[in-house]
């Protein structure tokens, strides 16, 4: 991992420096295509940028220094809206150094624009530092130590830009003390002694074109300059709004000793620490370990009673099964007994409706022949009465006869023998006081 930082640092070193020497040589072709034989084609443009080899030089190293500035004030704009971005999440006030590894989880869902920036890194370095040491102790410490690594690299990101101002002016220094060498090589003495006026111009010109050099270069270096003040100072202050967030979103969350920079106290803190962490991870272990034991415990007992109660079970299947099938038989046997004595009681009942049918049709014929009899009788009683009737009128018409009464008796003694012999009482008995008929005494 170690080495994958470190290349990739220096690739990123690389690329700061690569890409302002790429843009910035392009640029400078394409100005001073411009200048030669293009729109920016002018005598004061051709003195001052393209008048010694020197002032084309410097030209390209301030187009160079203004990319590299531009790239710079790009990542510093880009810096602006971070804070805004990062939020950490709620956790635990006072919480102990093992809430540094959620933290991290929720780092590295970041975007890579946040995590690369001063906060991102400032954050996830020290939740790196925390995660290894496993402790918080020396927080402040390890955090003024971020800031201070920050701070380098924001200092060593301008170096560039510092080497292209350093060297700007140098350049209009060499390029004036080339000119003023080149503009007194170039006297003529011969010259100087027959026409002044002339080679005092030759040696003026040359003069001109070399203090042009250092005029450019100054130039050049104060705008650099007063571009990189005003970014350095926008840096320095987006950099202390780090320090703040970052003791804001640590300090305030991880509970820190207050044993003040004893080292002794420190140390017990950390052996107690130690201890507490020890313990509680052989707390942990022992609870592990019961566990395990009240899970095979538990398993043991599950397996032991579904055993039992498939035996169970099977004993219960195989008893109701013998006790079904005994009932069965017993139901046979008693359904058997039931259904003979069911024919046997049937048999009995038709041999008593037989024999009641027989006595129905015997008393039917009897009846029959009483009711014959009946009719015969009443015939005969039919007969008795109108010999009655006959009677009692021979009676009374014999009644007042001398012979009456031997009469009378002889009629009773028939009565009496005809009634004995019907068993027919007679309806009326002859009335021997019963005066004679009126008509018969007439």
């Amino acid at each position: 991992m170690a080495r994958n930082s470190a290349s990739g640092n220096v690739l990123s070193t690389l690329g700061q420096l690569a890409w302002p020497l790429i843009l910035g040589t392009g640029i400078t072709v394409g100005f001073f295509g411009l200048v030669f034989g293009g729109p920016l084609e002018h005598p004061l443009i051709l003195r001052y940028f393209a008048g010694h080899p020197v002032s084309m030089v410097e030209t390209a190293l301030f187009f160079i220094g203004l990319v590299a500035l531009a790239m710079k004030g790009q990542e510093v704009l880009a810096q602006l809206g971070i804070s805004s971005q990062i939020d950490l999440g709620e956790t635990p006030k006072d919480a102990g150094p093992d809430v540094a590894v959620t933290l991290l989880d929720r780092v590295a869902a970041w975007p890579s624009r946040v995590r690369k920036s001063y906060l991102g890194r400032r954050l996830t370095e020290a939740l790196e530092t925390i995660e290894r040491k496993n402790s918080v102790e020396g927080l402040d410490a390890e955090l003024k130590y971020l800031a201070d690594m920050d701070v380098g690299r924001q200092q060593d990101s301008y170096s560039l830009v510092r080497i292209v101002i350093w060297a700007t002016p140098m350049l209009g220094f060499l390029g004036t003390v080339m000119g003023i060498t080149q503009a007194l090589g170039d006297l003529d003495p011969k010259a100087l002694a027959s026409d002044i006026e002339t080679a005092m111009q030759g040696l003026l010109s040359g003069l001109y074109v070399a203090f042009d050099t250092t005029a450019v270069a100054l130039s050049f270096s104060m705008g650099l300059m007063f571009l990189q003040f005003l970014l350095d100072r926008v840096e320095v202050q987006q950099l202390a709004e780090v320090d703040a967030r970052v003791a804001e979103e640590l300090l305030t969350r991880f509970e820190t000793s207050s044993a003040g920079g004893d080292p002794q106290v420190a140390a017990v803190q950390r052996m107690a620490t130690s201890v507490l962490q020890a313990t509680q991870q052989l707390v942990q272990r022992q609870v592990e370990v019961w566990q395990q034991t009240v899970n095979a415990a538990h398993n043991q007992w599950s397996q032991l009673a579904d055993s039992n109660s498939q035996q169970l079970t099977s004993a219960l299947q195989t008893a109701l099964s013998q006790s079904l099938e005994e009932h069965h038989k017993q139901l046979a046997r008693v359904e058997q007994h039931a259904g003979e004595q069911l024919q046997r009681r049937w048999e009995q009942w038709q041999t008593v409706l037989s024999d009641n049918a027989r006595l129905l049709h015997a008393q039917q014929q009897e009846m029959v022949r009483q009711g014959e009899v009946m009719q015969q009788v009443l015939r005969a009683a039919g007969e008795v009465t109108a010999l009655e009737h006959a009677l009692n009128s021979n009676l009374s018409a014999l009644a007042g006869s001398r012979n009456f009464e031997e009469t009378v008796m002889s009629l009773s003694a028939a009565i009496h023998l005809l009634s004995a012999r019907l068993g027919h009482q007679p309806a009326s008995s002859v009335d021997l006081k019963s005066p004679p008929a009126k008509g018969r005494a007439a």
